[in-house]
Parts: structure tokens; sequence; C-alpha cells
């Protein structure tokens, strides 16, 4: 997406001036993919070679339209080639008002364009369609956001992606970005180390991130045979949880995060004690939601549970059940810190092993997940998603 509106990339406008919350940086994240247009042919001429591409990159989306009438000129040929190679792609729409109506105007032109090049959204490998927003001309009004996004899920019967910011959000939007709540959100943030992306107000935090313009991506053409260089993002999940957004257009933290089979997420409110209860603490905090991790739910975390609900979009009811359990569970692996990790390490020093819960996810944290992992019939990779969180909470310990 950088290549689509470079000035303004460029120039920072895309970033977000507020406060982040402190978490993992990029590459903590297993699944890595690109974003792509014309700019990245623009210099050569060549083709991408996508072979090469997905033997790094698992996903990919690609410009396919913009306003009422533009169309990526690469579009249809990188789809066709995309599509014989493992990854997972779909096309995006680089949203340009020219009237302050044309919001289904712009969808119909998307769908014709993308429906051509055989994308269907509903086949194998493919990802829901993207919305990009990130201009705000005088002609462009929210409402017609809503025109686009609902005429595009109707007719590919999967909830788009929406790649937007905070920053537009409170900029050109009145703070309120509750049109996009339910939609997976795509956000930027740049040379941030551990700072993820603000979450978009009214609609929540990000499931992909895209945290540079100009990593050096074999496969892309560059001058003078040179490596290409484009933009690199990461998808909170794994590849599976990746897969599911094309399948209904569940987020990450939908039905991919429910309990795996014999486990369940535990129902935490005020007057609740335990490790359980830490374990949401920490996982408050590195949301950016920082409260003591003593153990007792009293109504300083109460407060912050709310806050942290309302943010995600959910019931602010300030208890802790499966669904905003499934919000706070973050994906974590090997060479993470945090106040997440802490909670991990807590809960596995709960279930009897010997570890610090010092922030740092390194080797003998890994080899304690890996043993806990095998005792419970997971697969014992030492990463620890979905399946590994439900199966450390909630169960019969002390902490």
């Amino acid at each position: 997406m950088a290549a689509v509106a470079a000035a303004s990339l460029v120039g920072g406008v895309l970033l977000s001036t507020a406060d982040e919350s402190a978490a993992a940086p990029p590459s903590t994240y297993a699944v890595k993919g690109i974003d792509t247009s014309h700019h990245n042919h623009d210099a050569t001429g060549e083709p991408i070679d996508w072979k090469r591409v997905a033997e790094s990159n698992s996903f990919a989306f690609l410009k396919a339209t913009q306003g009422t009438g533009y169309q990526d000129p690469w579009f249809a040929r990188d789809l066709a080639a995309v599509s014989g190679t493992g990854m997972l792609r779909a096309p995006y729409h680089f949203f340009d008002p020219e009237s302050t109506t044309d919001g289904g105007a712009q969808a119909d032109h998307f769908i014709r364009t993308a429906r051509a090049a055989g994308y269907t959204g509903q086949q194998e490998g493919e990802l829901p369609p993207v919305l990009d927003v990130e201009t705000c001309p005088d002609t462009f009004r929210a409402e017609q956001l809503t025109a686009f996004l609902d005429r595009v899920e109707a007719e590919f019967d999967v909830t788009p992606v929406v790649y937007t910011r905070a920053s537009f959000v409170n900029e050109c939007m009145s703070g309120d970005g509750g049109v996009f709540k339910g939609h997976p959100l795509w956000l930027a943030r740049y040379e941030s180390g551990a700072n993820e992306p603000q979450d978009v107000p009214g609609a929540g935090a990000w499931s992909l991130w895209q945290y540079t313009e100009t990593e050096e991506i074999p496969g892309l053409p560059g001058s003078g045979g040179a490596v290409g260089k484009g933009d690199r993002n990461v998808f909170r999940g794994t590849p599976d949880e990746l897969r599911g957004l094309g399948r209904g257009g569940a987020t990450p933290t939908d039905s991919p995060q429910q309990p795996g089979p014999g486990t369940s997420w535990p129902t935490l409110k005020q007057g609740a004690q335990g490790v359980d209860v830490t374990t949401a603490q920490l996982l408050l905090a590195a949301h950016g939601h920082a409260t003591t991790a003593d153990g007792v739910f009293g109504t300083g975390t109460t407060a912050k549970v709310r806050s942290f609900q309302k943010a995600e979009g959910l019931d602010a009811d300030g208890v802790v059940g499966p669904a905003t359990w499934s919000k706070l569970a973050v994906t974590l692996k090997q060479g993470a810190r945090g106040e997440a990790v802490k909670a991990l390490q807590r809960q596995l020093a709960a279930h009897g092993h010997d570890i610090t819960a010092d922030g740092a996810f390194g080797t003998g944290t890994t080899a304690e997940v890996k043993a806990f992992q095998k005792a419970e019939g997971l697969d014992a990779d030492g990463v620890v998603g979905p399946a590994t969180w439900t199966a450390l909470v909630g169960a019969d310990v002390t902490g």
C-alpha cells in the first residue's frame, strides 16, 4: 500500500502519532506477507517472481482498483501468478472518492475487476477482499465506506479486511471508527520496534501489521538486477487462523480462537482470585490497559477490563468471559518479550513447570512450553497460540 500513496506514506502520514502499546516486534510473528501494486514493477517493467516470493511469504494483497475507474495494469497477471503458488491472496481497492456518494460505484468497479481476474472470495487460498482507506479529500464521507463494504461483502459472501489507521479515524471520522467494527483490521506502523499500531477507535486492534515499506524481498524486481524493496506485513496468529479469514471472514480472535477439545475459557469477575486473574491482568497490560498484577479481581481490574472491552467493541460489562479472553490472548513464540510473556510464564509455573516470570521468551521458556504442550496432547511446537492458551487458563491450579 505504501506504493499506492507514496508521498503520504514517506511523509509519515500513515503512521499514528499517539502512544502505541508495546508488545512484540514484527520479527516475533511467524506469518509474514507482502502487498504489491504496479509500483513494484515500474522501475524495471519486469514481472514479480512469485515462486521466489512464496519461499519467504505466506500471503499477498494485490492492488486491483482505485476510485471509480482505475485498474492496476499488473493486477490480473499478478493474481494469476500468485494463485500458482501456495500463497494466500486477495485484491485490494484504494478508496479515492470523486463525489460524496460514490461508495457504491467504487464497490461495483472493484467487484467487476476482481471477478474478471478470477477472484471469487470463496476459492481455496483466497483471503477476503481489502478496502484501503487512507486519504481524506473534501469529497470523503464515512457513509461511503458503509456502502462499499456492504456491497462487497454481499457480492463475495465474506467480511472484507480494512486497511486504515487510528489517526485517520480521529482526523477524518471524528474519532468514530464504528463503521469498521467486525472487520479484520490491517494497520501500518514503521520502524517502531515492539510498538504496535494503535487500536482504531470503535473498531479495535490489528489483525495484520504493515511494519515497513522498504524491505528487500527476494522475488521483487529491482533496478540493475538488485533485489527489489517493498511492503512487508505480519499476521497476528497462525497460518490456519489466517486461512480462516477466508472462510466466513472470522478474525484471528473469532472462531479460530475458540477453545480446543477438552478446554474452555474461564469466566472471571470482580471478587475472583488466582493465577487466571493474574494472567488477565498481565494481558490487559500487554494491550495498554495496565493494572496491578496481584491476582485479585478488584475495582481497578474491573475498570481496566471495561476500558479494554470498549476499545475492542465488546460489551463493556467488566467480566472476562470467552469473548474477552479471545481478544486478550496473543500468539507468542521464542524472542517475544513483555507482560504477555510474563502471563504465560506465571501459568506454566502454576502448572508445575520450573520457570521464572521474567517476561523474556527464551530457550528455557520454549522448552517448558513444549513440555506442557506434549503433556496436554497438543502439537509441541513451542508456539503459544489459542489451543495452548485455552489449555493453560481455566485449569484447577493455584497462583
